[in-house]
């Protein structure tokens, strides 16, 4: 399946025929893919979509989303009708279940943490830690079995953020990027603008799936259930951030594909790409979402998914967990470093 990225104003996308057709301003430049093989569309900045295309998403359940032109997400048409309204009733109900939410708290970000030490393992080639440089993660991963509560385990999570991104920091020093630490709502330096960038490319796939599924994105086990925050969206993305977003940052970024010029900073302190650099990149990361690993290993199976793939399959864990009100039949992603 494809996912449709559109990043430049210059350009309309229409339908005829069952296909997609990609026109130019000049009228001549023409580029067509067959509308079965459309998963989503994703509009940023300007460009114009046809009345006759946005009906067809609408009645083929093809999302279109939209967002600004540095990036910054603003809503998406899609169709209602894979909505389940029985399934979407009990997993509201499971918010209220403190046994099934703090099991399903437990092991998402084990996974999140587990992928993140798995990252920093991955880049021993420019920079090998120490014991005790890692000793935070590791320490953090011990207590998540004892604590008692979601609010024990995101104080556990946040000590382990501190010092994974103090860690992701020391694979960057050589880059000319500096960082010191994750911020956002703005991002306030070039590394923090591209890492939200990718959050929100990825959570929004998500969300999609979600929909797919006939689940709700709005109600979560983990992350409290708030109004305007697509909560099972946000517990979903937590063990896919360090393989595929951060692990993308840190190749684009040494791989001297962007360097700090094609930043910009506004008055609020703010820093966004330049629309080419949001190009480059959307491909870059493009390109590694579709790239096959062994998603599943942990559970038995050595098939190798492409991500979109593997999220379908990862969301019919989610399912069957709410179906059967067993939050250990969820499969959350643990990464073999291997697989690098």
């Amino acid at each position: 399946m494809a996912h449709v990225y559109l990043t430049r104003s210059d350009v309309k996308l229409g339908y005829s025929q069952g296909q997609l057709v990609v026109t130019e301003d000049d009228g001549e430049t023409d580029r067509r893919l067959p509308f079965c093989n459309v998963d989503s569309i994703n509009v940023f900045g300007n460009p114009q979509l046809s009345t006759q295309l946005v009906r067809e998403c609408l009645s083929s359940a093809v999302p279109i989303g939209y967002y600004s032109d540095d990036g910054h997400y603003l809503g998406r048409a899609v169709s209602p009708d894979r909505a389940d309204p029985f399934r979407q009733k009990k997993q509201a109900m499971l918010t209220d279940n403190a046994d099934f939410c703090l099991m399903w708290a437990k092991m998402a970000i084990e996974a999140k943490l587990r992928n993140s030490l798995a990252l920093l393992l991955s880049f021993e080639d420019v920079y090998r830690f120490s014991d005790a440089e890692l000793e935070g993660l590791r320490h953090s991963l011990h207590c998540l079995v004892s604590a008692t509560s979601i609010d024990e385990l995101l104080g556990h999570e946040g000590n382990a953020a501190k010092c994974y991104f103090g860690c992701y920091a020391k694979l960057l020093s050589d880059t000319g990027f500096s960082f010191d630490g994750r911020n956002s709502r703005p991002p306030k330096d070039p590394v923090n603008a591209l890492l939200s960038y990718g959050y929100s490319i990825l959570h929004r796939s998500i969300v999609g799936a979600i929909e797919r599924h006939g689940l709700h994105p709005y109600f979560g086990f983990l992350h409290a259930v708030q109004r305007g925050h697509a909560a099972l969206a946000s517990d979903l993305i937590e063990d896919y951030r360090a393989f595929l977003v951060d692990k993308a940052v840190l190749s684009f970024v040494r791989s001297g594909a962007a360097s700090p010029d094609d930043f910009s900073r506004a008055d609020n302190g703010a820093v966004y790409m330049t629309r080419t650099l949001m190009r480059s990149f959307t491909d870059y990361l493009s390109d590694e979402i579709t790239q096959r690993s062994r998603f599943f290993s942990a559970y038995g199976d050595e098939f190798r998914y492409g991500f979109h793939a593997a999220l379908d399959k990862k969301l019919v864990s989610v399912v069957d967990a709410i179906d059967a009100g067993d939050p250990l039949l969820y499969q959350p992603f643990c990464w073999e470093v291997d697989d690098v």
